[in-house]
């Protein structure tokens, strides 16, 4: 009986004996108890943290009542009863109580929380920083394509230098590269991890997650490791020696090129979890969308889901950032600087998001107006109990200004109409018409290769944003490649964006704060301020925006 929890534990790293034997004790004096024993459990629960108290550190302590729990699980699975089991409502399902109330007490959880959170502080205060992320990048490449090469030449590869390419190109963990994950393929530059270590119990875990290198040589480095080193047998104590080997190799392979952290520990080696966050920053530097914070695209990729009342794990992974040359070299970008080349595409997370926001914006602008005229008219509609002669709104309430008042008053006297309410019908329906016209006429179209000047004639929310995302780049890039000092830069804002592409400030202004973010970033690298677009010339006189796109 003492060791049959023991034989079902599975891949898991089993406890140590002195753990075992303490479990064996605690599972004997649970038989004959229920969940309403409070002053048993209460004793039973403070006997328990004192044991282990005296054989491991404060914050080691719920590793071991995380043990406790699995094999309460195992050995009470077919002896649940009402009186020693409670529903859990997050799983869903009943469990022994010893999984519940018999757990790391909280003044111990508190202590844990506020050294974490204390760490976490030192880590956001001392982050290292990549002046040659590509040099990085590259040291992985020809890791495992030189393993690729030596199993295709002579049937074997290093299982080691396989992961630990794999821990910096695709930021796995070590027990995920030997034997957790499964990938699948997405598109050139994604993959799709199915399983993995799962970050929230009870949920299936599969995300897609970019590759810094082409993601066809990833998976196959990825299946030549598990057609040699089959390790799906192997439970977690195994599992540890292989897994030390890949430490090794990332701090051989990698030691010279990654910078150094700072730990409030102490710890100053390069190891996988250094290497996941390097993947974390040059991932962001990659493929992140200017307008997408940093930790919520970081989190995306790593498929962490947000947990009320934690700390958010993304945050432990910003560790790095990149550093100021490498931003320079890029045209001052700052992040997705690979957006747009052959065969990189947002991963569907964010790109879902992304889409959202600008429907929710489009439609928020297209219906503004229409909605004003709506209310009216639903308001016109409604029956009174008294005759009038006059309509009872007015156009002032529409929100028109004072000019355009005079105007809606011309054009009724020059049409002869004297009833308003029959004009703003007729409006409406002709509002309407045009803008299912807009939408019908340019469906399907791609405006990103259209060329200006159609551009220019084209009333669509699409048409506008493409003008203005041209005219960003064609300031970019003349700040970055044709000047060479300050005075001859500009500072990008809705002004020198209208200026070479017109449009109304209704439609610019939003859009620029839509990508505030990627147009702060060049501003900052060049210093400019507003005042730098005091100039004897005007912008759309050096600046010249492309006829046809050339990203």
């Amino acid at each position: 009986m003492e060791d049959h929890w023991l034989k079902e534990w599975g891949k898991g790293k089993p406890p140590s004996k002195w753990v075992i034997e303490i479990i064996d004790d605690t599972l004997s004096r649970l038989e004959g108890m229920t969940k309403e024993d409070c002053r048993e459990i209460a004793v039973l629960n403070e006997e328990l943290t004192q044991k282990f108290l005296k054989k491991v550190k404060p914050t080691s302590v719920k590793n071991y009542y995380t043990y406790l729990h699995k094999a309460v699980r195992i050995h009470f699975k077919d002896k649940l009863t009402s009186k020693n089991s409670i529903y859990h409502p997050t799983k869903g399902i009943s469990e022994h109580f010893a999984c519940t109330l018999i757990d790391t007490p909280d003044d111990i959880k508190a202590m844990n929380l506020g050294l974490q959170r204390e760490a976490l502080d030192w880590k956001q205060h001392n982050v290292a920083t990549i002046e040659d992320p590509e040099l990085i990048v590259n040291r992985g490449r020809e890791l495992l394509e030189s393993a690729i090469a030596s199993y295709e030449k002579t049937g074997f590869a290093s299982y080691a230098d396989i992961g630990a390419a794999l821990a910096l190109l695709v930021g796995l963990r070590p027990g995920e590269i030997l034997r957790d994950a499964v990938l699948e393929a997405s598109s050139a530059y994604t993959i799709i991890l199915t399983q993995g270590q799962a970050k929230t119990r009870g949920k299936k875990r599969a995300y897609e997650m970019p590759t810094l290198i082409e993601a066809d040589t990833v998976l196959k480095g990825y299946h030549i490791l598990r057609n040699t080193f089959k390790a799906d047998k192997l439970n977690d104590l195994e599992l540890e020696s292989y897994k030390n080997n890949l430490r090794f190799q990332v701090e051989v392979n990698f030691s010279e090129i990654v910078p150094t952290l700072s730990r409030l520990n102490g710890e100053k080696t390069v190891n996988p979890q250094r290497l996941r966050a390097i993947y974390d920053a040059i991932a962001v530097f990659y493929y992140c969308p200017p307008q997408v914070k940093d930790f919520v695209f970081i989190k995306a990729i790593n498929g962490h889901e947000p947990t009320p009342g934690k700390a958010d794990a993304a945050m432990h992974y910003l560790d790095y950032q990149i550093g100021d040359g490498a931003i320079v070299s890029a045209g001052g970008q700052r992040q997705g600087i690979k957006l747009g080349q052959p065969g990189v595409k947002l991963i569907e997370a964010i790109a879902d998001k992304l889409k959202k926001i600008e429907q929710n914006d489009e439609k928020l602008a297209d219906n503004t107006h229409e909605k004003a005229l709506m209310r009216f008219l639903s308001h016109e509609s409604q029956p009174s109990s008294t005759e009038v002669t006059q309509p009872s709104i007015t156009p002032e309430v529409l929100g028109l200004s004072d000019d355009w008042v005079k105007r809606l008053q011309s054009v009724m006297e020059q049409t002869e109409q004297t009833d308003f309410k029959a004009m703003v019908c007729e409006l409406v329906k002709q509002e309407i018409k045009f803008r299912e016209g807009m939408r019908t006429r340019h469906k399907g179209k791609d405006f990103q290769s259209m060329p200006l000047s159609t551009l220019k004639r084209t009333r669509h929310p699409e048409a506008a944003a493409e003008k203005m995302r041209r005219a960003f780049l064609a300031i970019k890039y003349y700040n970055s490649n044709v000047a060479t000092e300050r005075s001859q830069r500009w500072y990008i804002n809705p002004n020198s964006i209208h200026k070479l592409v017109g449009g109304r400030f209704s439609i610019i202004s939003p859009w620029c704060d839509r990508h505030f973010d990627e147009i702060e970033s060049h501003n900052q690298t060049y210093e400019l301020t507003e005042g730098d677009n005091r100039k004897s010339v005007d912008i759309s006189e050096v600046v010249q925006v492309p006829e046809y796109p050339t990203d």
